[in-house]
């Protein structure tokens, strides 16, 4: 009786066909009714749910980008600042803040949003008035030398 075990294991996909059934039923833990406890309506259910989370993290994951893009040119524009700039600013100046930290600033920390808006329009308009002052190379026209 105690070597069952070892026979079931020794057989040919004994033990993983015992594995892989125990893999569905791990999986269908949450589901209510047959499909929870009938193994081939568990079979189904379960490929199917695989299948379409499979299929739809691609579109998840594009939709909640989106979503944070629109977020952050909005709290942008309420500032007077471009989207693109601010993004641009803040990388030239080493603030390595995420799109997700800033949404999450931009709606849960207004203020501190707003000191970031400030300093990208700070610093445009420093480097704005290093271009007006810097030389231009030789061999370039500009629009004041017309």
């Amino acid at each position: 009786m105690f070597l069952t075990f070892l026979n079931f294991a020794s057989r040919q996909g004994g033990a993983d066909i015992q594995w892989k059934r125990h893999m569905y039923k791990r999986i269908a833990w949450s589901y209510y009714g047959r499909k929870r406890n009938c193994f081939r309506l568990s079979i189904r259910t379960v490929e199917r749910a695989l299948r379409y989370s499979t299929n739809s993290g691609k579109p998840k994951r594009e939709f909640y980008n989106n979503i944070v893009k629109i977020r952050l040119e909005a709290a942008c524009w309420e500032h007077g600042v471009l989207y693109d700039e601010f993004l641009k600013t803040l990388d030239e100046s080493s603030i390595q803040l995420n799109r997700t930290t800033l949404q999450h600033l931009a709606i849960y920390e207004p203020r501190t949003f707003q000191s970031l808006c400030d300093f990208t329009v700070k610093r445009q308009g420093e480097l704005g008035l290093k271009a007006a002052t810097a030389t231009t190379p030789s061999g370039v026209l500009t629009r004041g030398m017309l």
